[in-house]
This record gives structure tokens, sequence and C-alpha cells, in this order.
């Protein structure tokens, strides 16, 4: 690590902790656009808001033709462990996912190259990307700005609690899954909890529902095909004696083939129609949005091998031989440019998506080390 970025890491740290302090829940993240905005301008760099989202944006470095880096910045709705050393201020919403690191990375590279704009033949943009969380996500109203001309190729990185720190994962090929959100609603003629008999017991039926439904996906589709459906909401009822008219169930079905997909949502809706004439109810299903599978360019996955290879650091390199379930619309983005997706180490020992998640700061040195290397072989080789 040279002596540069060991004098800015204090700062890329401490910056990262007021982000963790501040989360913000996605097309909401006002505060940390402008603490983005405030490092940059520091540093005598220029923030460029979108022109048709009200946070995130972007910045330049350097001339010539454009490599882009995607930092996400948004938190989640979830309730932070007060244990952590660093706690959400902010109730309800905490940084569960990483996303205070990639912002913190992000202007990590901007900070960096600052003084090493001789290490960049050519450009660096760093896109701080709202609402990756969100349904729909940033990243498709991202992809409408007018930023892409001259960009060449594009990469992320996401922290990884799985990996040690200093490591960096990459898979050639298909990175993450598809996900499509699913919402069904129940409907019956709703009743009183004393006679269930003579209604359509609507929560237990919902339960039936959850249940039957993956056993007959699992029975049309291939088992080498993988598939995960799984509900993350629950609605229904607002008394303790009434049996509801309506319940509404909210999950994701992620894949990783298209045409995979394509007949499982043929099979959920010709399920739910068989379901509804067994029990006597209707099913109304809407399947609101479908983020696609992130798939690594070919040549930025060889351009990062070579470059692993050259600083003789194939020690810290993880080859995934299968990809994540988890979806990120970085996939939009690569329906415009090609690019990369890598997980850098995070030396954490808890899931994401929960209160409990916490990972060890100090992967931000050698993650920072491993990108500012990987951005100046890119324009350099």
């Amino acid at each position: 690590m040279n002596n540069d970025l060991k004098q800015i890491s204090p700062e890329i740290i401490n910056i990262r902790r007021m982000i963790h302090e501040n989360p913000e829940l996605s097309y909401s993240e006002y505060n940390t656009t402008e603490l983005i905005n405030n490092s940059l301008t520091k540093w005598g760099l220029e923030f460029h808001p979108f022109e048709n989202l009200e946070t995130g944006g972007y910045c330049d470095i350097g001339n010539g033709h454009i490599l882009a880096f995607r930092s996400d910045i948004d938190a989640l709705p979830i309730n932070e462990n007060p244990c952590h050393e660093f706690c959400s201020k902010n109730s309800g919403i905490m940084h569960a996912c990483g996303h205070d690191y990639h912002t913190a990375i992000g202007l990590g590279l901007l900070k960096y190259f600052v003084n090493h704009q001789s290490e960049l033949d050519g450009k660096l943009r760093v896109i701080f990307q709202p609402a990756e969380e969100a349904d729909p996500g940033g990243a498709k109203s991202v992809v409408e700005e007018k930023i892409w001309d001259n960009v060449k190729e594009i990469f992320t990185v996401h922290v990884d609690s799985g990996l040690d720190i200093g490591k960096i994962s990459v898979i050639n090929g298909t990175s993450s899954a598809s996900s499509t959100v699913i919402i069904v609603k129940l409907n019956g003629p709703g009743g009183h909890t004393s006679r269930p008999h003579e209604t359509v017991d609507l929560i237990h039926v919902t339960a039936e529902f959850t249940i039957q439904v993956l056993t007959y996906l699992r029975e049309h589709i291939d088992p080498r095909n993988s598939f995960v459906l799984a509900f993350g909401q629950i609605h229904g009822g607002d008394y303790h004696n009434v049996i509801p008219q309506t319940v509404t169930l909210q999950g994701t079905l992620r894949t990783f083939d298209n045409s995979i997909l394509e007949k499982l949502l043929k099979l959920i809706k010709h399920f739910a129609t068989c379901f509804s004439k067994t029990y006597g109810l209707s099913i109304d299903i809407k399947f609101t949005n479908t983020t696609p599978g992130v798939v690594n360019d070919d040549k930025m996955y060889q351009i990062f091998i070579e470059y692993i290879n050259k600083v003789k650091n194939e020690s810290n390199l993880v080859i995934l031989q299968k990809p994540s379930m988890g979806a990120d619309d970085f996939s939009f983005y690569l329906d415009k440019v090609p690019g990369l997706y890598l997980h850098i180490g995070g030396g954490g020992n808890s899931v994401a998506h929960s209160g409990d998640f916490n990972l060890n700061e100090n992967l931000l040195k050698p993650a920072l080390n491993h990108l500012i290397g990987f951005v100046s072989y890119y324009f350099k080789r």
C-alpha cells in the first residue's frame, strides 16, 4: 500500500462513519448527496447532480475516454443493533448492505486521483447512484441521463462479509440472478372467526398458497435450473375476530436464465387460476419490475485477471464458481456498456439486510488499494 493511500485513509474512514450514522432511504438520500458534494468541493472537484433525479450525481477526474465506477448510496428500513460502535442515528433506517462503504470507496478513488492524475490516461467517472434497493431501482433512471457518451466500460464492487479483508472475488459470466417483484392479492368474502367454515378462511388459505406454489413450481421446472421464490411481506386483517376480505403477499422471484424466468411467470399465473377455483376465491397477480441478471463482460474480466497477475496478487483473488442469487440494478448499466462486478472482503460475521450487519472498516484500505491499482492498470495497459 502506497503512502498517499495511507494518508487519505483516515478521512475516507471518517466519511464512511458519517454516512453510516446518517442513513437515508431510497430516493431520499439528500444529506448523503450533500456530504458527497461537500467532500468533492473541498478536494477541488466538481459534483454534477443528475437532471432527472433529486439525489445522487457523478464526478469526473482526468480527460479522454471514460471508465465509470458505480457507488450506490441508499440504506434500508431496518433497525440497527445498538451495540455497534458506529450506529445509525435515524431510527428504523440502517446501512445494512454496505452502501456506506461503497460510497466511501467511490470518494476514496476520486480523492486519490486528485494528486495522481498522471496515472489516468483517460477519465474516471464515479456515479453516486440513489435507490439501488428500491423497486424500481435508481439505475433505470441513471441510464436515461445524458452522461454515457464516451463511456467505454463500467465496474463496481460490493462488500462481502463472507470474504476476509484484503480478498477480492470475481466470476466470469453471470455474476448474479435476475429479480422479479411479485405481488399476490387474495380476495375472499370475509367473515367471523367463529365460523370459518362458512366463508374462505383467507389467512389460512394464504399460508397454503405460499407452500403449494413452491411445490408446484418445483414439480414443473428441471431441478438443474435454479430459482428462488420467497415472500418478504404479508398484509391482511384489521381485527382479531374478523376474517379479512383481502390478504396481500409481496416477494421476489429469482433465476439465472431468462427463458426459465418466462416459464416460471406463466406457471405462477396458471397455478393461481387453479388454486382460486379450488378454494373459492379470486387472486390478482402482478409482476411489477424485473431487474436483469448481472453478466460480467469477458474482456473486462480478462483485464482484471491480467492486472492481478501483473501485481502478483493471486493469493488475494477468489475466482467464484457459482453466481449469487442476490440481484443488483447495476445490470441496467450493462445494457449501455460492458462492465464488471467485483466483491470485496468485508471481514464481518453477519448477514446483509439484518440489524446485526457489521463489517470491519479496515476493509477500506486494501479495497482502495485493489481498485486504485486496477484503474491505473486499465488506463495504462
